[in-house]
């Protein structure tokens, strides 16, 4: 049977494209490999984890228009994206900042390289990571600092994530009317304010700037961490593969 998972189980299988629709639909064509590798009827389509969605969203224009070259991020979790787990209890993490969550930074880079890259060839630029849980709700804001191979400014790239379109989603049930935009308010985004973005489907970019360390440039992004980054991500992933033929398509 075909499976869309928000488990990171299969992740990083090599026969495995982790997707987010309209930013690397052509992973999908891995599809038919994998079931004909493993001799399946179905296949198992992961989508991100939830912290990797925003980041990865968000430097697609990016690295489509100048080539991301290096990027940095700091993240600031909510606790919804934790579950029942040690450091995160409510008086763990109420007037608190918990600075470490296993296995996050490692899976941000990883997977932010995988989607981004050529189906088989992840993308060359670095990813370095830090993530934090802190004392929110929902929604995953993360700072953003990008070096990119050809010059770029705040406005330019501000331009380029703003013409960022997506065609290939309109119709769908679970598509947001924008899966990115930037707000040019500087106290925004904010989560208690903007997760809920187009019924919290998308993403939402703020306070560009120009990065002079990495000689590019910088931001901040927040994402719903449990609808476009887990349950309504996974449902518009299964929209989308309905839609194209890859589920109900004979094996």
């Amino acid at each position: 049977m075909p499976v869309i998972s928000t488990a990171s189980a299969f992740r990083y299988e090599p026969d495995v494209p982790i997707l987010i629709p309209g930013i690397n639909d052509a992973h999908a064509e891995a599809l038919h490999d994998q079931r004909r590798a493993r001799g399946w009827r179905g296949f198992i389509a992961p989508i991100p984890n939830c912290t990797t969605t925003g980041l990865a969203v968000s430097l697609k224009p990016l690295h489509d228009a100048f080539g991301v070259r290096a990027v940095t991020m700091t993240s600031l979790q909510a606790v919804s994206g934790a579950g029942r787990q040690g450091g995160v209890l409510a008086l763990d993490v109420i007037d608190n900042v918990i600075p470490f969550i296993p296995g996050e930074e490692e899976k941000v880079e990883r997977e932010t390289r995988k989607i981004l890259g050529h189906w088989g060839e992840p993308a060359s630029f670095a990813v370095s990571c830090t993530c934090t849980r802190v004392n929110v709700s929902d929604g995953h804001l993360e700072t953003v600092n990008v070096g990119t191979e050809r010059p770029t400014d705040a406005a330019a790239a501000t331009a380029a994530m703003n013409a960022f379109g997506t065609n290939g989603l309109k119709g769908l049930p679970s598509a947001p009317e924008r899966l990115l935009r930037v707000d040019p308010d500087p106290f925004r985004p904010q989560p208690r304010r903007d997760r809920d973005a187009g019924d919290g489907m998308t993403v939402t970019v703020g306070r560009v700037r120009d990065e002079p360390v990495l000689k590019g440039v910088k931001y901040v992004v927040l994402s719903h961490n449990t609808k476009l980054g887990a349950g309504k991500g996974a449902v518009l992933l299964a929209e989308w593969l309905t839609r194209e033929g890859y589920i109900g398509r004979p094996s």
